[in-house]
């Protein structure tokens, strides 16, 4: 899970070249009424929806006024489903680079319950009413205005940037209110709402297949091979062994058994998702490379594609954070109905999830024929919604929700203008995006061999060609638009 540090930044500037400044919050939870302006981090009302809110909670963003001039352009990242790090200001990654050249100020503003900007006592089933893009939009809003006033910048052009979900609410905030944002980059962005993403794994296969033709074939191979072995129970000490698990093999239910074959698979999407980004912003590797992965299922040298599949597995578990591999279901579903907030160290799980059963679906489900898995149905997904929730979350509501979300944002309808699409061929998230130009002012740059936000990381000497032109690109795009 990500680890941040538990801190505000001021709203305040100082005259060096490089201001982060930042306040400890004195509690998470709402209080009654907001504190004046002079009191430090951004306070946000709890319910935007609701005349009769009076709760307000600190929200956490960073600012890097190290390449402002005076009447640049603002950039404001935007966070998703994750923790916001001060470390995104200080890494040479590509929004930086875009504000350098164009002297702008950058700002960060981390997503409600999600790192440190946590609007109440708990994550109970009860509190997250209050958890959706549509508030998150509306925190966008509030922020983009109030900063706006407090800092002067009411007259410069404010950009949104995001990566994937982050992305996404980039796309809707300029999509939304263009009088307030003058444009946005969506990197990776899932603009369409699904319950069954069955066509994830569907491009995993085609992306494997980019490698080769036989690692597709490899991994398809190797997993009906340990799926056999699970309908065997003679076969159980081994796979304990031979997989590091937690605990010992028992499968009392499906869900058991779809739980093993999810983190079975995970391994393989994460590496084809990320591709050759395989660390974090952080730094920290969290996945190996599609390149990898495929080398290691050809490696005779390894052994059998089973011991082959093994080392792929080991390479995700072999730190000190996850020393084995949790394969139990009940495990899980301790973690996810767990609604306390570590403050010190944020999770993220249970929010995402409570998004994907209310908003999105996503689900990542094995319901395809082309594609190398099988063992994860669309029931086993909502399953997990009612056992985290509560059993008002099922089918009919994963459906409302997703048919709602396309109904207020738009789906694949996008309208309005100034929206850059940046997506990789190889990310399994493409396919939800948009991939090609809509108009001249709603172009898409599809970034042949590509992952997941790519064009977002630091540049480095083995990105391809393509990669480099297209963040070249998207900044010549931005730069003329700003200048209009």
């Amino acid at each position: 899970m990500a680890q941040a540090l538990g801190w505000l930044l001021l709203l305040l500037f100082c005259s060096s070249a490089q201001s982060f400044l930042w306040r400890r919050t004195r509690g998470s939870f709402p209080s009654k009424g907001i504190p004046s302006a002079d009191e430090g981090p951004f306070w946000q009302k709890l319910d935007h929806f609701s005349k009769n809110c009076s709760q307000f909670w600190p929200q956490k963003y960073f600012v890097n006024d190290a390449y402002y001039k005076p009447g640049g352009p603002v950039f404001l990242m935007i966070g998703g489903f994750e923790t916001v790090y001060e470390s995104w200001l200080s890494v040479n990654l590509t929004w930086l680079t875009y504000a350098e050249r164009l002297g702008a100020l950058f700002l960060i503003l981390e997503h409600r319950f999600y790192g440190h900007s946590q609007p109440t006592e708990d994550l109970s089933t009860a509190s997250l009413r209050y958890l959706s893009s549509r508030q998150a939009l509306a925190d966008i809003v509030n922020f983009r205005t109030q900063i706006a006033e407090k800092m002067g910048l009411t007259k410069n052009k404010w950009v949104t940037f995001g990566c994937s979900y982050g992305g996404s609410l980039a796309v809707w905030s300029r999509i939304k209110h263009p009088d307030l944002f003058a444009a946005a980059v969506g990197s990776s962005a899932p603009i369409q709402a699904k319950a069954n993403f069955y066509e994830y794994l569907e491009v995993v296969r085609r992306s494997l297949a980019t490698h080769s033709s036989k690692c597709f074939q490899r991994v398809k191979k190797v997993f009906n091979q340990v799926v056999k072995m699970l309908k065997l129970p003679e076969y159980y000490s081994k796979l304990e062994d031979d997989f590091t698990l937690c605990k010992p093999l028992k499968f009392y239910s499906a869900m058991d058994n779809a739980f093993f074959l999810e983190r079975l698979i995970y391994p393989v999407m994460l590496a084809v998702q990320r591709n050759k980004n395989i660390n974090n912003y952080e730094g920290k590797q969290v996945s190996i490379s599609m390149d990898d992965l495929c080398d290691t299922m050809a490696n005779t040298s390894l052994g059998s594609l089973y011991y082959r599949y093994i080392r792929i597995i080991h390479s995700t578990i072999g730190n000190k954070y996850s020393p084995c591999l949790s394969a139990n279901y009940g495990d899980k579903l301790k973690a996810f109905v767990d609604s306390s907030i570590r403050h010190q160290y944020p999770t993220t799980g249970r929010q995402h999830f409570y998004q994907c059963c209310t908003e999105f679906g996503f689900f990542q489900t094995t319901d395809s024929k082309n594609q190398p898995f099988t063992g994860l149905p669309l029931s086993y997904f909502v399953q997990q919604c009612s056992d985290f929730f509560g059993p008002k979350f099922n089918y009919d509501s994963l459906n409302t929700g997703v048919t709602s979300t396309n109904a207020y944002y738009g789906g694949f309808n996008v309208t309005g203008s100034k929206v850059i699409f940046p997506n990789g061929s190889l990310d399994p998230w493409h396919v939800l995006g948009i991939t090609k130009d809509i108009s001249k002012d709603l172009p898409a740059v599809f970034i042949k061999g590509a992952g997941h936000c790519a064009d977002m990381y630091e540049q480095k000497d083995i990105d391809s060609a393509k990669l480099i032109q297209a963040r070249e690109k998207i900044f010549q795009i931005l730069q003329k638009w700003l200048k209009q």
